[in-house]
């Protein structure tokens, strides 16, 4: 029983390593627009303001009261810590790549004498041009370098307050059925996979046993829940190995999101072993 354990962890450390991957980080540029844009709007500085704007959010009637509000969580002072939290970027598919555009998703933490703003920033790619870059020239280098040009699609902002942030603990009240029917699936899910892949290691009867054992911790889909607001949501295109996670972002009110693969994979190597002779069945 111990070797099929210790075999099983080798598998299932297999999974997990298979399972990892990375989050595309945003862009130097988009970042520096980023900051420069946050700065104009603090200072109230329309004229730097609206030739960031991408074409959709300035045909929105209503940027300018969104941008207001923002500005108005801001203290006049300037700010003594400016801190990108988190960056995502969105890449659009192969498929229709020339009618989307890729996004940048930028959070920041700006810290004031006794108060924080969370600052979350959308902007999209909007083409690249070729700039002179006299620090190059200096070192010998290509004085002309290509940068990427964004346009801010959204922004919004909130006060960074102790109410806000033990809302989004996970111990936050207002937790209800949906929450535990969640946590059930979360933790039944790699129980089935686990106890199925044993089931399997143990099967003397079963060819290309490692294969199924491997194919105990595939998960089709994922389901997620807002830990925070209860928002429920799947996603079907995806193929997950052992595929349970839980992730909270690093902004202080960032909520914590719980996901889970149902073990589509267990069930069909549970039929598997079904079909076995009765006298091969460990």
């Amino acid at each position: 029983m111990g070797r099929v354990l210790g075999r099983i962890a080798v598998v299932l450390g297999l999974a997990l390593l298979l399972a990892g991957c990375s989050k595309l980080q945003a862009e130097p540029d988009a970042d520096r627009l980023g900051r420069r844009f946050i700065d104009a709007v603090q200072r109230d500085d329309w004229p730097a303001i609206d030739p960031a704007l991408s074409a959709g959010f300035m045909a929105d009637p209503d940027h300018a009261p969104k941008i207001v509000l923002v500005r108005d969580l801001f203290p006049k002072e300037p700010p003594w810590r400016i801190k990108l939290i988190e960056s995502e970027r969105t890449r659009p598919p192969l498929l229709g790549r020339e009618t989307q555009v890729e996004l940048s998703t930028l959070r920041y933490l700006y810290g004031f004498s006794g108060r924080e703003v969370a600052v979350d920033l959308t902007v999209e790619l909007a083409g690249t041009k070729r700039v002179y870059d006299r620090g190059q020239k200096l070192t010998g280098k290509d004085p002309f370098r290509e940068v990427k040009l964004y346009r801010v699609v959204a922004i919004t902002a909130q006060p960074v307050t102790s109410a806000a942030v033990k809302a989004n603990g996970f111990l936050a009240p207002g937790k209800g059925l949906v929450h535990l029917a969640f946590l059930v699936g979360l933790v039944g899910s790699p129980v089935i996979m686990v106890l199925t892949a044993v089931a399997a290691a143990r099967s003397p009867g079963l060819k290309f046993k490692w294969w199924w054992v491997l194919g105990a911790f595939v998960g089709v889909g994922t389901v997620w829940i807002n830990w925070t607001t209860g928002a429920l949501g799947a996603q079907w295109q995806a193929v997950n190995l052992f595929g349970v996670a839980a992730t909270k972002g690093q902004s202080p009110l960032a909520p914590w999101i719980f996901h889970f693969a149902p073990p589509i994979g267990a069930l069909v190597v549970l039929l598997r072993l079904k079909t076995l002779p009765r006298q091969n069945q460990p």
